[in-house]
């Protein structure tokens, strides 16, 4: 008799192989990771792997849209709690939420900075679409959500600051340690290269909201 694995069944398995291969990113680089190794850490047959994700690559991309989703789901549920009413108000949030993007998910953010480079090479199209759809949807909801408790406000617009949010963070963590090669400090004193993720990602994002809502309020006089 075939043992057939319930729906819920499924879910927890294909969770138990990101989980192992999330443990893993947190210790070492992606390009040392195999496939083997995330069955042995999930303690699951390499095939097993191969029933749920056709590529390594597709396991973290799933690991990537699938933290994206929960996060921004979190930051939603945070703002529906909120006192959120005036544009002051608004970007001080946006600016707290940067700070906690990358301070408690900086591993998601390193995963994130491999999506073109690495990730989408070998990745299945049809799930990413998937994934990326229905994180969308949740950037719309949030953008939504933003523009009721703070009246005059696009919604659309508000949305797109998230996209900026992470090209910013991304673009920040690509250039840091350009003092450094392979994390040792190079024999030259660069402070020009010296970077501070969180005040400097903050402060950028802080000038495009100030940009943002000055335009809003221009067109709505």
């Amino acid at each position: 008799m075939v043992n057939k694995l319930s729906y819920d069944q499924k879910n927890a398995k294909a969770q138990q192989i990101k989980d192992a291969a999330w443990q893993l990113f947190t210790e070492q680089a992606f390009d040392n990771i195999s496939i083997a190794m995330i069955a042995q850490t999930a303690h699951v047959g390499k095939g097993t792997i191969f029933n749920y994700f056709k590529t390594k690559e597709d396991v973290f991309m799933a690991l990537l849209l699938g933290g994206y989703q929960k996060y921004f789901a979190e930051v939603l549920m945070r703002l529906e709690a909120s006192d959120v009413t005036t544009k002051a108000a608004l970007k001080e949030f946006l600016l707290a939420e940067t700070h906690t993007l990358i301070t408690e998910h900086a591993t998601l953010i390193r995963l994130n900075s491999l999506r073109g480079a690495q990730l989408e090479v070998h990745a299945s199209q049809e799930q990413t679409e998937n994934s990326r759809q229905e994180l969308h949807t949740i950037h719309e909801h949030l953008g939504q959500a933003i523009a009721t408790k703070v009246p005059k406000l696009d919604a659309m617009k508000i949305s797109h600051i998230f996209v900026i949010q992470s090209a910013i963070i991304n673009g920040l963590m690509n250039l840091d340690g350009l003092d450094e090669f392979n994390h040792v400090g190079v024999n030259a004193n660069l402070p020009i290269f010296q970077i501070k993720l969180v005040p400097e990602a903050c402060q950028i994002l802080g000038y495009y909201i100030d940009g943002i809502l000055m335009e809003e309020s221009n067109e709505n006089q």
